[in-house]
């Protein structure tokens, strides 16, 4: 195993740890901007944590996730 190879099976093995997983998301600029203003408008550590929020904020409220 390589180096690299090593790092990120170390990586992703802290991230199970803490009960999380990490994931790709490919999202047009205006909607990383957005999350960016929320993050800083609400003091999140990560982008990750106003993903997070949305999600239970939506769920709480009974929407329905419309997927296009």
């Amino acid at each position: 195993m390589s180096l690299s190879a090593e790092y990120q099976r170390r990586h992703r093995e802290r991230i199970r740890q803490q009960g999380k997983t990490e994931i790709l998301l490919k999202l047009p600029v205006e909607a990383v901007a957005l999350l960016d203003r929320l993050r800083e408008s609400h003091g999140a550590a990560t982008r990750g944590d106003v993903v997070v929020s949305l999600i239970q904020r939506a769920t709480e409220a009974g929407n329905e996730l419309k997927i296009p």
